[in-house]
């Protein structure tokens, strides 16, 4: 199962050479290198290899890898900004070994990665066609994010105003406040009876 898998995401990830010229020029640092995935939320450890022009991908790690990453899915998803790489070390979300800018390069590679689908469809569509498809998707992604967005604000207002299940943020403030008024009060208080105890 693990073979047929790292076979997959090998084609996957040359055919996205393919797609984008930059690509290659990208991961030029990290020729010869050796990355070791593992991920852990699924069972996953693949070793990742770029000859220079095309990828290999082992379903097995190598003892002589240059960087090992291990982390589930979802983290795995995050390092298409690398800068968060270091951040997600200190959080313990994701343990490297190894070569730093190995997993930093792999990064920056994915997070550059443009392909013009409306150039690479038109062989297939003709121009019009793959221009209008791509367009529409995007205008249906950029739809998609908005109503999500209006979908959170309309549930968070649902639940904070009108059902009360949910604190306001400035209730929560407010209580903060209150909660040190009353901590301040109980200092002074209990100052007061430690002076009237000495005094007796």
């Amino acid at each position: 199962m693990s073979s047929l898998i790292s076979a997959a995401i090998e084609q996957l990830l040359n055919q996205l050479i393919k797609l984008d010229g930059q690509f290659v020029s990208e991961l030029h640092a990290a020729t010869r290198k050796q990355l070791t995935i593992d991920v852990t939320d699924i069972s996953l450890f693949i070793t990742l290899l770029f000859d220079g022009q095309r990828f290999h991908v082992l379903p097995k790690g190598d003892s002589q890898s240059d960087c090992l990453i291990r982390a589930d899915l979802s983290t795995l998803l995050e390092l298409k900004q690398p800068e968060k790489v270091t951040q997600l070390i200190r959080s313990g979300k994701l343990d490297l070994e190894g070569d730093l800018n190995l997993a930093q390069q792999y990064s920056k590679a994915f997070n550059a990665l443009n392909i013009d689908w409306a150039d690479n469809l038109s062989s297939y569509l003709g121009d019009g066609p793959a221009y209008t498809l791509v367009n529409g998707i995007k205008h249906a992604v950029s739809n998609a994010k908005k109503q999500s967005a209006v979908s959170q604000t309309t549930f968070t207002s649902l639940l904070q105003d009108e059902l009360k299940v949910s604190i306001h943020p400035l209730e929560a403030q407010l209580f903060k406040q209150q909660c040190r008024s009353l901590q301040q009060g109980l200092a002074q208080l209990e100052q007061r009876v430690d002076k009237l105890c000495n005094a007796i």
